[in-house]
């Protein structure tokens, strides 16, 4: 399993969360988008025939569905919920000419499970895997209508994470001396290897972003109950004659004051009288901000904000500890499912679990058996509820290169 954590992480940590600030911007691609789905486990018709070369809203099957959504459950025909194979999106774009001289990138929170991307004519990339982010550089053509395409396959085997059986059915029987096939030509089964349904489809927000032509990429922190602070800022690609100022502040109102200022790409400290994050029936969840600000000598060229509190988490044979506290885990296994969009994101649906959880003096919940939103992490993270983070490879039964290691 070493490999696919190292993978999970090497997502998160390179596709920072979408940020508008000072610098950065993006375009929200969230709405009504073409879809067409094809047969199910049909022979990949939809690549065969280039449909990213064709206006999918001119198909005589082609219908809107909502961005970010499971398809599933959106219509009452047996053949969405349980569909198999390639379904097709595609949105027209309009970019900005304002926008000419900026790096692009064309990112998806969540396809489940492999996705195809196409930008007009060409395939500017593919993912494997649903619930994590990913991102591709594009461009644009700025003299029209552009077409983002998104071809999607939710079809599972044992190299799948999560995994499933995938079988076709011939059985056959005689009577009298004549064979006769149980099932009709082509008929399969695909058997989850796990306790939950497979929604498929774009389930979480995607965007344009749009930033400069040397960005941050990533933002490592590491914050201790002792106060010990540590970052690395990771850029995009290796330039000369960079350096990053660095505050960090407090977000509590009554503070907001800075508790740290430095320099450079890469720095550590001690940082006095810190205020510690706490789950909820502990203390207070103090949140602290580090601002990251890239400089070309004077000239700002990118900023990223990043939230995060100063807390040490240890554990023994009988007990969990947050600063230093035993920690008691009132909670719950949860999913991020729910009627209509399944898995898609809903902040309303995510605020009504949250706001249910504390209802409940619940203080954690166990992630059950994906990586959840990041905006979920965000919220949990204000409100003092601690999450219990699931590797993902429930299910796995059967040892393959393409998913584990020893």
């Amino acid at each position: 399993m070493r490999c696919l954590l190292v993978l999970s992480l090497f997502v998160y940590t390179y596709a920072l969360y979408p940020q508008r600030n000072e610098i950065r911007q993006y375009d929200s691609l969230d709405g009504l988008w073409t879809f067409v789905r094809e047969q199910s486990n049909s022979n990949g018709t939809g690549l065969v025939n280039q449909w990213h070369l064709s206006d999918l809203s001119t198909f005589p099957n082609a219908t809107q569905i909502p961005v970010p959504s499971a398809y599933n459950d959106l219509v009452e025909q047996r053949e969405w919920r349980d569909h198999v194979g390639w379904v097709w999106y595609q949105l027209k774009y309009t970019p900005a000419q304002r926008d000419q001289g900026l790096r692009t990138f064309l990112r998806f929170e969540s396809v489940n499970y492999f996705a195809m991307v196409f930008l007009n004519d060409k395939n500017v990339g593919n993912h494997t895997g649903g619930h994590l982010p990913f991102e591709f550089e594009v461009n644009f053509d700025y003299t029209k209508i552009n077409f983002i395409t998104v071809a999607v396959n939710n079809t599972l085997s044992n190299s799948t994470i999560p995994p499933g059986e995938f079988q076709y059915k011939t059985e056959v029987y005689t009577i009298n001396g004549q064979s006769y096939s149980v099932y009709p030509d082509g008929f399969f089964e695909q058997t989850p290897d796990f306790d939950f349904f497979n929604y498929a489809g774009i389930l979480r927000s995607a965007f344009v972003l749009k930033l400069g032509s040397v960005f941050i990429s990533d933002v490592w922190i590491v914050a201790q109950a002792n106060g010990s602070l540590s970052y690395t800022i990771t850029l995009d690609k290796s330039t000369t004659g960079l350096t990053a100022n660095v505050t960090v502040s407090s977000l509590q109102p009554t503070t907001g004051t800075i508790v740290y200022s430095g320099t450079g790409l890469q720095n550590s400290a001690v940082v006095q009288n810190i205020e510690l994050w706490y789950p909820r029936g502990y203390g207070y969840p103090s949140l602290y901000v580090m601002e990251v600000k890239l400089l070309n000598g004077t000239q700002v060229i990118d900023i990223y904000r990043e939230t995060f509190g100063f807390r040490t988490v240890t554990w023994d044979s009988d007990k969990i500890y947050i600063n230093g506290k035993t920690f008691y885990c009132q909670g719950f296994g949860a999913h991020e499912d729910f009627e209509l969009h399944g898995r898609g994101y809903n902040p309303v649906v995510m605020i009504k679990d949250l706001n249910t959880m504390e209802w409940m003096n619940g203080n954690c919940y166990r992630t059950s058996h994906y990586p959840y939103s990041q905006e979920r992490a965000y919220e949990a993270d204000r409100r003092g509820i601690a999450v219990i983070t699931e590797t993902p490879a429930v299910g796995m039964r059967y040892k393959s290169d393409s998913n584990c290691s020893d």
